[in-house]
């Protein structure tokens, strides 16, 4: 390094969603501060997150503070709904994913300016398990994987949060969380939301029949097929998923 070169100092942030893996992960950082250094933690809060997501922050924002943890909360720049009146009242679609690069990433990129603008280099821990092969072959060299340094599974964590009420059972049925609106959402997923959040699930509804109408009558589920429209979903919802999905729930009441 020569002498005019200046030297970032190290921050380490453990960059948390709110599903269980980064929940699981903030509690064996908490209890392993020695080993894993924390100067903060960066939540990134989209309007579309579940409201038990919103729960769970709190309650790590609790936990920081009970061991004097900075915790900061980011939102989007530009808000999910000015976005999609932009793209003429448009959802995102599994094509078109305008909710992670332009929506998500300003956070990332309002929290990376941020640490330059003082001086620092931010790593970030991230709550990726042993077993997500593909996904820990693409890290950077500011990424840190305290999940899988450890050798925990996702099955593992799997476990552990199906008895977490603050997940609101959403375990029970799933395995993996993303936003409410999301346009990759699985049958099983859309069934949890209309039984456990009717408000959504019908705004949800609401939302695909006015993008459909929007595309040109392209169903949203796969435009190539237009079969698979609005009243298809509804359709499917009630005769199959939200039965299905009643039935797993009731099976862990007894």
């Amino acid at each position: 390094m020569s002498k005019n070169e200046l030297k970032l100092m190290p921050t380490y942030w453990a960059s948390v969603s709110g599903g269980k893996d980064s929940l699981y992960m903030l509690n064996l950082i908490l209890h392993n501060l020695d080993k894993y250094p924390l100067t903060g933690v960066v939540h990134f809060e989209l309007e579309i997150d579940y409201p038990f997501i919103k729960n769970v922050i709190d309650y790590m924002e609790s936990e920081c503070i009970k061991h004097g943890i900075r915790f900061i909360r980011i939102k989007p720049l530009t808000s999910y709904w000015e976005l999609f009146k932009a793209r003429g009242n448009r959802l995102p679609s599994p094509m078109v994913r305008w909710c992670n690069t332009v929506y998500k990433m300003s956070c990332k990129k309002q929290f990376t300016e941020l640490q330059k603008s003082l001086g620092c280099e931010a790593y970030y821990y991230i709550g990726l398990c042993a077993d997500e092969i593909k996904r820990l072959e693409k890290k950077t060299p500011v990424d840190i994987f305290p999940l899988a340094d450890e050798n925990i599974t996702e099955d593992s964590i799997l476990d552990w949060a199906k008895t977490q009420p603050i997940f609101d059972n959403y375990y029970k049925i799933n395995r993996r969380c993303g936003c409410m609106f999301c346009p990759m959402l699985t049958r099983k997923e859309i069934a949890y939301m209309a039984i456990t959040y009717p408000e959504h699930y019908n705004k949800f509804i609401e939302l695909i029949r006015e993008t459909e109408k929007n595309n040109g009558g392209k169903a949203f589920l796969d435009p190539r097929k237009p079969q698979y429209n609005v009243d298809y979903l509804i359709n499917n919802m009630n005769t199959k998923w939200i039965p299905k999905v009643r039935e797993e729930l009731k099976s862990y009441e007894n």
